[in-house]
């Protein structure tokens, strides 16, 4: 079985890609630990902790709070930035047992997108005769201060992951049976809280600054490419999907890879 940690990226004026971690599950600890071996190197080099979610978005555009000291923050300049989306990607490609694919489709609805995804990634597994169980960024029910808030303040937050995952949760039950390979649900993960998930969301950003450079005609000529994500992501070169577009896989319509 698989494990495919996924997050997405893209212009949604445009477009839509999804980006999977397809994690062996017999070597998903391997997988965490090399990330993990990442998340040690930029605390000791650069003072960022391990607790501290790594968002692409706010890592390259200079945004957000990183650090543990207001002197590592002061000193955690742009060029700082970028070596740490380096040294964590280096880290996951040094995984055994993982597989990076980024489905691309012209789809602006996120649930459109979603589903072909899950086609593809359906039939990717059927080809391997195995499963695949996913999980995606997004609300969960539960947070680490549960014990901080009200029992009506905590149903209204299940209530609220449960809505906002029921398109997801469709297209999941939309599959066959009796023929399926992806199995279950879709598991809603909040990226703060996950560490794969804050993986994913690296590789999906690098993965979308290099279409955005490679396929313009498919984005916003008017976008410029963020030159140290896409870098970063060149790291994993080792971990792409075969016959693919240096990772991804650009899908028009319903059709398997």
């Amino acid at each position: 079985m698989y494990l495919a940690y996924v997050d997405d990226s893209g212009d949604s004026r445009y477009g839509r890609m999804l980006t999977a971690l397809l994690v062996e599950d017999r070597q998903w600890s391997n997988v965490l630990d090399s990330w993990l071996q990442g998340r040690r190197e930029i605390h000791r080099e650069f003072g960022v902790p391990k607790t501290q979610e790594l968002h692409a978005n706010n890592l390259y555009k200079g945004r957000g709070h990183f650090c543990d000291s207001a002197a590592d923050e002061d000193a955690f300049s742009s060029g700082r930035r970028a070596a740490t989306g380096r040294i964590m990607l280096s880290w996951l490609a040094k995984a055994d047992g993982l597989t990076i694919a980024t489905i691309a489709t012209p789809h602006r609805s996120a649930t459109q997108a979603y589903a072909t995804f899950i086609r593809w990634l359906d039939a990717w597994a059927e080809k391997r005769q195995t499963t695949a169980m996913v999980f995606y960024d997004g609300q969960q029910g539960y947070g680490p201060d549960d014990s901080s808030r009200t029992p009506e303040q905590i149903q209204a937050q299940w209530d609220a992951a449960y809505r906002g995952s029921a398109p997801y949760r469709d297209v999941h039950r939309s599959l066959n049976l009796d023929t399926r390979y992806v199995i279950e649900d879709v598991v809603m993960q909040d990226s703060k809280y996950n560490q794969l998930i804050q993986a994913a969301d690296l590789v999906a950003y690098g993965a979308y600054q290099l279409h955005v450079q490679e396929h313009p005609e498919h984005w916003s000529s008017k976008h410029t490419p963020v030159a140290d994500a896409i870098r970063a992501y060149l790291r994993t070169k080792r971990l792409w999907i075969p016959d693919s577009d240096q990772g991804i896989l650009w899908i028009e319509e319903r059709k398997n890879p």
